[in-house]
């Protein structure tokens, strides 16, 4: 009897065991990971998670997936991106729909977001000198000692949208917090394998999953050091599963096939052995897929962003070709608003101005000259948004630290606002940018020179550079400035040095003779400008002029001598390219005397403004005022015109002047891309006109009209153009360089 009843025991207790272990089950299905109440209409259904595949431009594919689901009322409850999928998924889950994510695409500017050159606007005023001012757009990245950066891109830009997009969400515990639950997948260079991003910065997390290697310099992330995921897991379903979906549906692309002709190069191998680690992951993590949506963009290429409205169509027929699959989850019209209720109330709308309330930055001395630049460009009221961007893309690019990011958050006094964070440049930074110069038109001698710009930023600095420009070829030479900004005040002391060696020419007929003026001079400036746009400085240049030949001009003689000429330079310059712009408008000029054996007073100044009327059409203006006030000039030192941009139906240098005074104006019309060569050409009409004081020959007025084909290219812009004076003669110019006088 003792035993029977020490078994009905056992058996009684081992029933409660099951009925509490069956109780313990409910509640966790009933109460989510994230303490968010129960959504009743959850029970009813299936978690849905979607996975979404790396790509490059053909990621902008999943837009249309999800835009598929939300007009056939499918619930996403989880979702997990790679790379592009992770940029995307990081978006929807911030609270964007299909419309949000869409007009996000429609205003990104992929060139700058992708481009590794910093953007030519965004430039400090210092980089944008008449002498060391580049035409060409390409730039070469090298760190301490010109070794090869981490990644051609920091994504300075991409910094900003991912800002500007995902603003609510500071530092979040989880990411199972935002609208829809969110991971995304990095890959971790130290320790080989997969990191799932979950928790954190939601940017910086966005910001890694697509950091291409070589592209994009990696993130670092406490002790690990992020890149793109897509070389371990492109298409996350594993994660999907382990955030609790019930059912996954995986989202891949069907890239373009290949073939063993392709592989003719170097870059080719090691772009298709990428390819093929990234296939063999896809592989395994689509297997373990309930649905797979494969996207036919066989079309298209990974860099296809202006296609971006075809790729959401493609990837919206795609989810279409598997509607009978997909019906099974569609939900009621109520379970659908309670869906979209529920994530609804979990997005965060900031408001559109406030204060700057933190700003952050690895190193104490530049986190207290930013909040000073800061504070004295935006004040320390509200601001709006667009506002800090600017400021904080002017910074960054002047800094060249990796990126500046911004959140609204909540202050430990209980004040929200703007939080600012800077990223920590590695070390010092070297930019060279290179551009060629040529010119050829009948009578007038051919110019080629190729220019070397070179920007250093020491690693303790704030805004302070080493400059120089060396010019091989024609006109060859080389000068070199320091710059060095007063913290994060607009005060700046620059001073330099220079070796210019100038050809001038004097025409006789068909008879052209060659004089040489080589000036060996030592510099010395302070001035307020220390941004983007605006620069006023005075000072000094003190040397020497050695002129090739001692001739007289005008009762002027020419002898070797010294000079030293107190001035002032000022600078502006808002164009979006040093080529050829299509907008903004740029000022430079100098006002001081000259001391030498016959000294002189002087004002040189040239201008030009574009000014974009339609997406085909432009208009711009340009000018150059010289004067010496009345006073004559030795030979070597008068003013010239003649040449491109400068009476353009003249011979280079053909006339010389005490006083010139050139202006013009004309119109750009924007043609369609030639695709086969990736050039996007413009058509130009424009007219000049010139007056001239020539000394003893008296003043005389000069006029040209010309039209041609411009095209833009890394190293400047090409062109052909024909040109007609005002007695009809006609000249053809073939150039490379920027459109400028």
């Amino acid at each position: 009897m003792r035993w029977h009843a020490r078994a009905d025991w056992s058996v009684n207790l081992h029933r409660s065991r099951l009925l509490l272990c069956s109780l313990i089950t409910a509640l966790s299905v009933a109460v989510p990971a994230d303490g968010q109440k129960p959504d009743p209409q959850k029970s009813k259904r299936p978690i849905i998670g979607l996975a979404l595949s790396g790509g490059g431009a053909l990621g902008l594919a999943h837009i249309g997936v999800i835009q598929y689901f939300e007009e056939h009322h499918i619930p996403i409850d989880r979702i997990a991106g790679t790379s592009m999928g992770g940029l995307v998924g990081g978006f929807y889950a911030a609270g964007k729909d299909s419309t949000g994510l869409r007009r996000i695409v429609e205003q990104a500017d992929w060139d700058t977001l992708l481009s590794p050159n910093p953007q030519f606007r965004e430039q400090p005023v210092v980089e944008k000198q008449d002498w060391n001012r580049t035409s060409g757009t390409f730039a070469l990245r090298f760190g301490r000692r010109f070794s090869l950066p981490s990644g051609l891109n920091p994504g300075e830009a991409l910094a900003l949208l991912l800002s500007r997009n995902t603003l609510g969400y500071a530092e979040l515990s989880s990411f199972d917090s935002l609208p829809t639950p969110f991971r995304c997948v990095a890959t971790d260079l130290i320790g080989g394998d997969a990191f799932v991003l979950s928790s954190g910065s939601l940017q910086r997390a966005m910001r890694a999953t697509m950091s291409l290697p070589a592209v994009f310099t990696p993130v670092k992330w406490g002790n690990r050091v992020l890149v793109d995921g897509g070389l371990v897991q492109n298409v996350p379903v594993e994660v999907v599963h382990d955030m609790g979906a019930e059912i996954s549906i995986a989202v891949t692309l069907d890239s373009p096939k290949v073939n063993a002709a392709q592989f003719n190069s170097l870059l080719s191998v090691l772009r298709q052995a990428v390819s093929v680690a990234i296939t063999q992951n896809e592989r395994r993590s689509i297997s373990q897929a309930d649905l797979v949506i494969t996207v036919n963009t066989q079309k298209y290429s990974q860099g296809d962003y202006t296609k971006a409205e075809d790729l959401i169509r493609a990837g919206y027929e795609a989810a279409k070709a598997k509607a009978e699959d997909l019906a099974r989850f569609e939900v009621s019209p109520e379970e659908w608003e309670s869906y979209m209720q529920s994530r609804q109330e979990r997005t965060i709308h900031p408001p559109n101005e406030g204060r700057i309330i933190e700003v952050a930055a690895p190193k104490p001395s530049f986190q207290q000259n930013a909040k000073s630049e800061l504070d004295r460009k935006l004040g320390t009221g509200p601001v709006a948004l667009s506002n800090i961007e600017d400021v904080l893309s002017g910074i960054v690019t002047a800094t060249s630290v990796p990126g500046g990011w911004y959140q609204w958050k909540h202050s430990e006094q209980g004040e929200e606002g703007y939080g600012v964070e800077f990223l920590e440049r590695p070390g010092q930074s070297n930019f060279v940018r290179p551009s060629f110069h040529f010119s050829l038109s009948s009578g007038e001698p051919s110019q080629a020179a190729l220019q070397l710009s070179l920007s250093t930023i020491p690693t303790n600095t704030y805004k302070a550079r080493a400059l120089a420009s060396m010019t091989i070829g024609f006109d060859p030479g080389f000068r070199t400035e320091y710059y060095h900004p007063f913290n994060g005040t607009g005060y700046f002391i620059a001073p330099g040095a220079l070796v210019q060696r100038f050809n001038i020419y004097e025409y006789s007929g068909t008879t052209r003779t060659k004089f040489v003026r080589d000036r060996f001079a030592t510099t010395l400036y302070g001035g307020i400008g220390t941004w983007r746009f605006a620069q006023l400085r005075i000072g000094v240049q003190a040397g020497y002029d050695s002129y090739s030949q001692a001739i007289s001009v005008d009762g002027v003689p020419a002898v070797s001598h010294g000079f030293v000429n107190p001035e002032a330079v000022w600078i502006y310059n808002t164009q979006d390219n040093g080529a050829l712009p299509n907008r903004g408008t740029r000022i430079d000029g100098s006002l001081g005397y000259s001391f030498r054996n016959t000294s002189f007073p002087y004002l040189r100044s040239s201008f030009s403004t574009f000014h974009p009327v339609s997406s085909r059409f432009s208009l711009f203006a340009l000018g150059d005022a010289d004067t010496s006030f009345g006073k004559n000039l030795n030979f070597y030192e008068q003013y010239t015109v003649g040449g491109q941009m400068l009476l353009s139906a003249y011979r280079y240098q053909e006339f010389h002047a005490n006083t010139a005074l050139v202006g013009g104006g004309g119109l750009i019309i924007h043609a369609p891309s030639v695709r086969s060569f990736s050039l996007y050409p413009g058509i130009a009409i424009w007219y000049e006109a010139a007056r001239l004081d020539l000394g003893s020959t008296g003043w005389q007025t000069h006029q040209s009209t010309s039209s041609g084909v411009f095209f833009p290219t890394p190293l400047g812009v090409a062109g052909l153009a024909v040109s007609f004076n005002e007695s009809g003669k006609a000249r053809v110019r073939l150039s490379l360089g920027s459109v400028k006088p």
